[in-house]
């Protein structure tokens, strides 16, 4: 996994032509499974059929067993993640846009338990599935992408649609899409904090997964791909200003894959070269990129096994900060009361991208969105209490005087040793160091937090956190309804309809 990651990094330092559609100069030769792909900018041989082929073709003996399994958690995190979320605003305000439209009650909504056209229903639970930044994400690459919960609710909302999906045919279109998705975004080699463009690529991920539950021939799928240009979209700036497109980008997202598999479905074309044609994706808004790191072992690899889970409700980036305190206090014994220092070392990258910057912004949080991506604020939490929760994203938790005294003397700079080794990494390692009123200093350094694919989670870790996620559900739900939840989940594989479960996922019963 990490080998990937260095690959791209190297290709990102070297600038080698490697992988670009065309620079206008020269001849560029790259070579893939021994066929001559590009010469001069041109392709020679059809790297979308391909990729659809490899959509289409996907069964149960041709994925590994992990990779089902890790789609299982991918499922049970985002329905966690969904329910914790469902009373804060961001859910709110998706639901009460669902309603605006109405329409044919074909899915339901997560947790109040309304009934929408899928489209709406998957946007309304996409964007609650990320409404507290709870979901998992992948880290291995240079942009990171929030894959499990972007192509999980197309997946249950189109089996709800149609009860003959299976469970094993959901978890293998799932397992499918979310490695395309991922290996898109490994492709891409400029970082998004330089570029401004970010995860433009989730769309075909959304859009795979639903032309497989959709049962699409090989020329409406491409044509569903080609449709999913046109919905292309990503975005820096909203994390910049905290803004609520965090989270409704994800189902917006989510929404145009559905879209474009359905558009495709009922007769309408697209572009037959998205990617990689004289305007597609990689030379419009991509140009530096690696076809390798999307391509290699296709079929082979299902790298959705390298995604990770998240133990806290906020960006992945403070997860080591947040695990190297706890490890420090468990340790050592220390409260909050008693530091009279903290100090963060990360990479130049992290130190100068917007969980630090603007200064005043983040050390003083007043707002949900920008706290969660607020690295003094998380990490005043966690050394005061132990431990970051979603009530700590609160409006009233923003105020308590002794996370606020933490905060003041916290500082984040860069460790020259970490900017040397992991300087193209969004989700730096993080030194920690302590010190206390009693004269003891205390120093720990986090490189692979809990979750990460080289630490995972398992699929109890995933049924503990629902347990912990329904705890701020807008909608109450028994110990023996999230019992049952995690049981569907566990034995989808074996789940001849997907039907049972949707009544499960409906609070206040």
């Amino acid at each position: 996994m990490q080998n990937k990651l260095r690959v791209a990094q190297s290709k990102l330092i070297g600038n080698a032509c490697h992988g670009n559609l065309d620079r206008g100069q020269g001849s560029c030769t790259y070579m893939f499974a021994g066929i001559l792909l590009i010469r001069a900018g041109v392709l020679t041989m059809d790297l979308t059929a391909q990729l659809i082929r490899h959509v289409i073709e996907t069964h149960k003996e041709t994925i590994p067993k992990e990779s089902i399994e890790r789609a299982k958690l991918s499922i049970l995190d985002t329905l966690a993640s969904a329910i914790g979320g469902s009373d804060d605003q961001i859910a709110h305000f998706a639901r009460r846009l669902g309603s605006l439209s109405g329409g044919k009650a074909e899915c339901t909504v997560w947790v109040s338990g309304e009934k929408l056209p899928a489209c709406l229903a998957v946007l309304v639970n996409a964007t609650t599935a990320r409404a507290i930044d709870f979901d998992d994400t992948y880290e291995l690459c240079i942009n990171g992408c929030h894959a499990s919960a972007y192509n999980v609710p197309p997946a249950l909302a189109l089996a709800e649609r149609d009860p003959s999906i299976t469970g094993s045919e959901l978890l293998i279109a799932l397992a499918t899409a979310m490695d395309l998705h991922m290996r898109l975004a490994r492709s891409v080699t400029s970082h998004s904090l330089k570029t401004g463009r970010d995860n433009m690529v989730a769309v075909w991920g959304t859009t795979a997964v639903s032309t497989k539950l959709l049962r699409m021939d090989e020329e409406k799928t491409r044509n569903a791909f080609g449709i999913a240009y046109a919905h292309a979209a990503g975005e820096v700036q909203m994390y910049e200003e905290g803004a609520h497109t965090v989270s409704l980008q994800q189902g917006l997202r989510a929404r145009s894959g559905v879209e474009s598999a359905l558009s495709a479905l009922v007769g309408f074309n697209g572009p037959r070269e998205p990617l990689f044609g004289k305007y597609g994706f990689y030379r419009a808004f991509e140009p530096s990129h690696d076809i390798d790191l999307l391509m290699e072992r296709l079929g082979q690899d299902y790298v959705n096994t390298e995604i990770s889970f998240k133990a806290w409700p906020t960006c992945r980036a403070m997860h080591p900060g947040i695990d190297g305190l706890k490890q420090l206090r468990d340790k050592h014994g220390f409260r909050g009361e008693d530091i009279i220092s903290l100090e963060l070392g990360v990479n130049r990258l992290v130190a100068e991208s917007y969980v630090v910057q603007p200064r005043d912004q983040k050390w003083n949080p007043t707002d949900p969105v920008v706290a969660r991506f607020s690295l003094p604020y998380v990490i005043s939490v966690a050394a005061q209490r132990g431990r970051v929760g979603i009530s700590d994203f609160l409006p009233e938790a923003f105020d308590d005087p002794a996370v606020r005294r933490i905060m003041a003397v916290t500082k984040v700079e860069v460790d020259p040793e970490i900017d040397r080794t992991h300087g193209l990494h969004q989700n730096s390692p993080t030194a920690v160091t302590v010190k206390l009123r009693s004269g003891a200093e205390h120093f720990i350094r986090i490189d692979k937090p809990f979750g990460h694919p080289d630490n995972p989670a398992s699929l109890a870790d995933g049924m503990r956190k629902l347990k912990a996620c329904a705890e701020t559900a807008m909608l109450p739900f028994s110990d023996t309804q999230l019992e049952l939840v995690g049981e569907f989940v566990e034995d989808l594989d074996k789940r001849p309809t997907l039907a049972p479960l949707f009544e499960l996922l409906v609070g206040g019963k």
